[in-house]
C-alpha cells in the first residue's frame, strides 16, 4: 500500500493555553507556528492477520497481547505475539468464571506488562496480576464497574497506578472521568486523584418508545501516560490535555490547525450497513419487535478521531477521516516542543468506528508506533462476530 506524498500549505497555529491547579498561578499561553502540512508516503511492507480480541501492545518489549479464544470458551486463551514476527511465543489458559470472583475471568479486556508483572483488566470490575512466568500472584478488585474510554497502567517510584478516563453515562450526557488509581495488593481499590471531568453530548434515550438510537461518528475520549504525564483528549475540542504527575499541574494544548468536520445521519447509517454489516440483522430485529432502530450522527463538529502513544518524544493526532477511502490523517507533534514533524495517512476499520460510537466502552484498541513502523487495528469486526479480525502492520515512511 502506498500513499503519495501531499504538502497542504497552509497556515497553522497550534495555541498553548496552560492552566495551573495550584494555587496563585496565572495562566500562560504560547504560540507556535508551523507552515505547512505535509503528508508523507507510507508503504505497508507486511501484513499478519489474527482472529482474536486486541489486549494492548507493548512496543518495548516488542509484544502483543491477544485473547485468542472466543467469549463463551471455557478456559480463556490468551497469547503473546512476537511484534516483528507475528508468531505467538507464549500463551497461558485463564479459567472463565463469574466477574465478581477473584481468581476467574470473565472477559479479559486489557493487559500490560509492568514492573516485572503482568496486569490484566477483567472486563470492568477488577485486575489480574501474574509474575514473568504467568503465574498468578494476586486480584484487585474495583468496588464498582469501570466503564471506561481509556485505561493505561503506570509506575511512578516504584509504584504501580493506573489512569483510566471513566466512562458515566447520564440522559443528555456523557461524562469521562479522569482518575488515578494505586495498585495495591488487596481485594478493593481506592481513588488516588481525580484530574478532570470532560464532557459528552450524549443521546437522549426515551422509554418506552419504539425508537432505538444509536451514535456513530461520536463525540470521544482517548488517553495515555507517556514519561510522567497523563496526556488525553476529547473529540469535540479543538485541544488535548496534560497533567504533570510530578508538578501536579494541568495544560490544555489548543490546536487551533485542527478543521472541524460534522457528519450527516446518512454517514452513521453508513457504518452499519457497510461496516460492521449488520443492517440485515436489524431489520430482522425491527419487524420482530416493531421497534425502528435509528443510527444518528454527532449533531456538532468533531475535531479528533483518535489520539495516541506513537513513539518516543511523539504524539498522533487523527487530524481528519475519509470515509470514501477508509484511511484516516495521522498528525505527528513533538512532545517537548510541540512541534509539528509529519503527517501519514493509515487504512481504518470496525474497531476505529466502535471508538467513535456513543456506546464506546474502550475495548476496540488501535494502536501505531511510527519509530518501530508498528500499526495494529481492527479491520472486520461485525456485529455478528463473536471475536474480531485484527491486522499487524508493519510500515516504512517514505522521505522524498
Amino acid at each position: 500500500m502506498k500513499i503519495k506524498t501531499k504538502v497542504i500549505s497552509i497556515a497553522l497555529i497550534l495555541s498553548v493555553s496552560i492552566i495551573y491547579v495550584s494555587c496563585g498561578q496565572k495562566e500562560v499561553e504560547e504560540q507556535i507556528s508551523i507552515t505547512n502540512l505535509k503528508i508523507m508516503d507510507v508503504d505497508i511492507i507486511s501484513t499478519k492477520t489474527f482472529q482474536a480480541h486486541p489486549l494492548g501492545v507493548d512496543f518495548g518489549r516488542k509484544e502483543i497481547y491477544f485473547r485468542l479464544s472466543s467469549f463463551y470458551d471455557d478456559p480463556h486463551t490468551i497469547g503473546i505475539v512476537d511484534i516483528q514476527t507475528g508468531e505467538i511465543i507464549r500463551s497461558f489458559n485463564v479459567r472463565k468464571g463469574g466477574f465478581e470472583t477473584p481468581g476467574d475471568f470473565y472477559n479479559p479486556t486489557y493487559m500490560r506488562f509492568l514492573d516485572n508483572r503482568y496486569f490484566v483488566v477483567d472486563w470492568f470490575f477488577k485486575i489480574l496480576a501474574f509474575d514473568n512466568n504467568l503465574t498468578y500472584l494476586y486480584t484487585t478488585m474495583f468496588r464498582d464497574s469501570k466503564l471506561r474510554y481509556f485505561f493505561d497502567f503506570y509506575e511512578k517510584n516504584g509504584e504501580q497506578f493506573f489512569v483510566i478516563g471513566e466512562k458515566k453515562s447520564r440522559p443528555k450526557e456523557s461524562i469521562c472521568s479522569v482518575e488515578i488509581y494505586k495498585m495495591i495488593e488487596k481485594r478493593n481499590l481506592e481513588l488516588h486523584k481525580k484530574i478532570l471531568e470532560i464532557r459528552h453530548k450524549s443521546l437522549f434515550y426515551t422509554w418506552p418508545s419504539k425508537r432505538t438510537l444509536f451514535g456513530q461518528l461520536w463525540s470521544s475520549s482517548w488517553g495515555f501516560e507517556k514519561d510522567g504525564k497523563i496526556y488525553f483528549a476529547n473529540s469535540a475540542e479543538r485541544k488535548y490535555y496534560v497533567y504533570d504527575l510530578n508538578q501536579r499541574n494541568l495544560e490544555s494544548v489548543q490546536l487551533n490547525y485542527l478543521k472541524g468536520k460534522k457528519f450527516a445521519d446518512d454517514d452513521a447509517r453508513r457504518i452499519r450497513y457497510e461496516i460492521f454489516k449488520s443492517g440485515d440483522y436489524f431489520e430482522d430485529l425491527e419487524r420482530k419487535y416493531n421497534k425502528e432502530y435509528v443510527d444518528i450522527a454527532y449533531p456538532e463538529e468533531l475535531y479528533y478521531f483518535g489520539f495516541y502513544d506513537v513513539g518516543e518524544n511523539k504524539l498522533g493526532i487523527a487530524g481528519d477521516l475519509d470515509l470514501e477511502g477508509m484511511s484516516f490523517r495521522l498528525d505527528i507533534i513533538k512532545v517537548d516542543s510541540r512541534e509539528y514533524l509529519e503527517s501519514l495517512c493509515l487504512p481504518v476499520g470496525g474497531g476505529f468506528f466502535r471508538h467513535l460510537s456513543s456506546g464506546d466502552r474502550g475495548l476496540y484498541l488501535t494502536q501505531v508506533n511510527v519509530d518501530k513502523g508498528i500499526y495494529v487495528w481492527i479491520y472486520d469486526d461485525s456485529e455478528d462476530d463473536l471475536f474480531p479480525f485484527v491486522k499487524l502492520n508493519r510500515f516504512k515512511i517514505i522521505d522524498n
